[in-house]
């Protein structure tokens, strides 16, 4: 009976941490995507000079700190860093609001 009970411990263990590395990947393959948009928007940006692209670029990078902040800060309370990477969102949504309405 007992090694049934530790037989199951070990599956539920290792089903959360294939979760755990399947979060850290999506986290990490956003990040990689997220960067790759700030380089394209910042390259943009330093061709035309323009301030509707430099918001742009901001938005984006605000963005991908955000997702950053979700993917590496852990608090013991799981709701900050949901807090941060919401606040990061919100920032650089703005940030691209403005954005298009110079453009």
């Amino acid at each position: 009976m007992t090694e049934i009970i530790i037989l199951k411990q070990q599956l539920i263990f290792r089903i959360i941490m294939a979760l755990h590395l399947i979060d850290n990947i999506i986290g990490a393959a956003r990040f990689f995507v997220g960067l790759i948009l700030i380089i394209i928007a910042m390259r943009a940006f330093l061709k035309t000079r323009t301030s509707d692209m430099f918001y742009l670029t901001t938005g984006f990078t605000l963005i991908t700190i955000g997702n950053l902040f979700s993917t590496i800060y852990y608090v013991d309370d799981m709701r900050m860093d949901k807090l941060l990477a919401n606040v990061f969102d919100i920032l650089g949504l703005i940030a691209l609001i403005i954005a298009i309405r110079k453009s």
